[in-house]
């Protein structure tokens, strides 16, 4: 496996993210406002992404090109859809879900509404959304970009970044950090690990961090 690809917790990504590139820049990679579908939900890859917009116009066209944006999701990406604006409902369902299912994607990241829950947990690959709605999406009046940077928030996502999601939320590593990434968040690894031993051996926790002599200051 790639190790640029491989899965790491969101926390252990954050504390890399203050590592490398410094006190209070994780909120810089994590969208925030976002729900994991499946509690134990894991995904991790390659950034597709979809923007998607109210039309001036209404078209058979228009909604052509935004099913065809979810066909052209590649095997084990990251689908990440962002919503400019309002678009008459959800952006995905049971039914696009259940093709990127099928298509073979690791996860989709909506930064906007979904609805089938039921069907999507069922059907669809592991969801990142931010609300549920019952409303569906008018194809015939959304216009579509695919591939572009994605601005969620004060996160920027781009084509090709990688994407890790979990139970505590959603990570984006800018493709030119990925393998800084992947070696600070293994010797973070390491040291949790040995963390929890020492926790297991009683230690206190100012000891383990080696603050004795700041404690009896």
């Amino acid at each position: 496996m790639n190790p640029v690809m491989k899965y790491y917790p969101t926390p252990v990504l954050t504390n890399a993210a203050e590592k490398i590139l410094g006190p209070w820049t994780p909120r810089r990679h994590v969208p925030e406002g976002l729900n994991s579908l499946r509690p134990d939900a894991k995904a991790v890859g390659e950034a597709y992404t979809i923007r998607l917009r109210r039309s001036m116009t209404r078209s058979r066209a228009n909604a052509a090109r935004v099913l065809a944006a979810y066909d052209a999701a590649p095997p084990n990406c990251i689908v990440v859809v962002q919503l400019v604006d309002d678009v008459g409902g959800a952006l995905l369902g049971d039914i696009i879900a259940h093709r990127l299912h099928k298509i073979g994607v690791s996860g989709v990241v909506v930064a906007g509404p979904v609805r089938d829950l039921e069907g999507l947990e069922d059907q669809g690959p592991a969801l990142w959304y931010r609300e549920a709605v019952t409303t569906g999406l008018e194809t015939a009046e959304t216009e579509t970009e695919v591939q572009v940077a994605l601005d969620i928030g004060s996160v920027t996502i781009a084509p090709g970044d990688i994407v890790v999601a979990d139970r505590d939320g959603v990570f984006a590593i800018p493709r030119r950090h990925a393998e800084e990434f992947v070696r600070t968040a293994e010797t973070i690894v390491e040291r949790e690990i040995s963390i929890h031993q020492s926790i297991e051996e009683n230690k206190k926790l100012f000891e383990i961090f080696d603050l004795t002599d700041a404690i009896n200051s």
